[in-house]
């Protein structure tokens, strides 16, 4: 690593411009906290724009009327890209009762920045963290480098929201949190090229898949033919039917994985148009740039929401955000179970899963908190991430003006001020 060319200071400083990242920045800056968001792509989105995972999951309770369960700042990114002409509405899947809301990441990507740029955060794009100054249990500045070369941010506070835990990993902690194996990843494919009125017979994913497996590929498809929704306000089709082993941290198997992930879905998209139909002239509008990873590092935190509170709804004392979608477990590429949320459909996310163990100043938000293997089926998808991102950067902003004596009732009335929702 080069030796750093200038230096930043701030209040709170946070990786990762995902869902998280993005509420954590909002949620710190309007608490009155000086922030800094760093971020390795050219814009915000996680796993929405990186990865084409199309859909946010998780803001609403899984009940016969959509209810939502999560506010503030996601509440704020739907109304921009209301603004851009997008429909919001949330849609509930045939198959699995779930609400979701379908992105355009296109219009997602205009829609953060114009949410992140009314606040007065600062922001680094095409920013890579590259290390860690650990001082006692305190971290005490980090060091991004890009185009620009080497710069160091120094702050009080710092948030993981990195999604792959690199703060916490570069930090002094070499070992997962989590028990092996992975829950797979998986590779959607944005559709172009599709007719009209596809919509009324989805059975051609389903024999594209039958010839697409018929090959023996490395990657299988989902027999059923995956999962299937429309771009809002575009004539692509988003389309979820390739499942792999993918371990990010590994750098050689990675990009092999990669590498090989992008030749099945051409394949696929190819036996695609083999089916018929409305897709005889589809084509791959894009891949990526990333597979859309489900899991990886697991920082250890100061608690773990655990299975059974997910099974029986439950509120802990100190609750600091809301969660409502299942415990969606990936058990191995193409094999997954949905195990309902208890109660009244939604449940209670603890301050304490978002405190890192053993270093005092670095909150962790997104699918880095603290949950055991199922309850991290539930905690990891991107709505929810709204939640704990907003209430990760609050609690921030809170520690940097209170070092010594945070009080979980103030940090859960600037919550609620900021629109989040903490109760129901």
């Amino acid at each position: 690593m080069g030796v750093p060319t200038s230096t930043f200071e701030c209040d709170v400083a946070i990786v990762g411009a995902g869902s998280a990242g993005v509420a954590a920045a909002i949620g710190a800056s309007r608490t009155g906290a000086r922030v800094i968001l760093v971020e390795r792509y050219g814009f915000a989105g996680g796993a929405a724009t990186t990865s084409s995972v199309l859909a946010y999951c998780g803001l609403f309770v899984n009940t016969a009327n959509a209810r939502r369960v999560v506010g503030g700042v996601a509440t704020e990114v739907l109304a921009a890209l209301e603004k851009l002409g997008v429909d919001t509405a949330p849609i509930r899947l045939r198959s699995t009762g779930n609400w979701i809301v379908p992105l355009n990441p296109e219009a997602l990507k205009v829609a953060l920045d114009r949410t992140v740029t009314i606040s007065d955060i600062q922001m680094f794009y095409h920013a890579t963290l590259c290390g860690v100054t650990v001082a006692r249990d305190m971290v005490a500045a980090i060091d991004i480098c890009g185009d620009f070369g080497v710069a160091r941010i120094k702050a009080r506070a710092f948030i993981d929201a990195s999604g792959e835990g690199n703060l916490w990993h570069l930090a002094g902690h070499q070992r997962r949190g989590s028990q092996q194996p992975l829950q797979p990843a998986s590779l959607p494919i944005r559709v172009g090229g599709v007719g009209t009125g596809w919509q009324k017979n989805r059975d051609a994913f389903r024999i594209a898949s039958e010839i697409y497996n018929a090959q023996d590929p490395t990657i299988r498809a989902r027999s059923n033919g995956g999962v299937v929704l429309e771009i809002p306000s575009s004539s692509e089709v988003w389309w979820m039917a390739l499942d792999l082993d993918a371990d990010p941290t590994d750098a050689v198997s990675f990009g092999r994985t990669e590498v090989a992930a992008r030749d099945a879905s051409w394949r696929l998209v190819c036996a695609l148009r083999k089916a018929g139909g409305a897709f005889g002239d589809a084509y791959v509008a894009l891949t990526g740039p990333r597979i859309g990873v489900r899991e990886s590092r697991r920082p250890v935190t100061v608690r773990q929401i655990q299975a059974e509170e997910i099974v029986t709804g439950a509120i802990p004392d100190g609750a600091i955000a809301l969660g409502g979608w299942p415990m969606e477990i990936h058990y191995s590429p193409g094999v997954q179970e949905y195990i309902a949320v208890g109660g009244k459909g939604f449940f209670g996310i603890p301050m304490d899963a978002l405190r890192v163990a053993g270093i005092s100043n670095l909150l962790v938000a997104g699918r880095l908190i603290g949950a055991d293997t199922k309850a991290f089926g539930s905690i990891r998808v991107m709505g929810t991430a709204f939640a704990t991102g907003q209430a990760a950067g609050v609690y921030a902003a809170h520690m940097v003006a209170s070092p010594d004596a945070v009080r979980f009732a103030d940090v859960r009335r600037s919550l609620e001020a900021q629109g989040a929702i903490v109760d129901l």
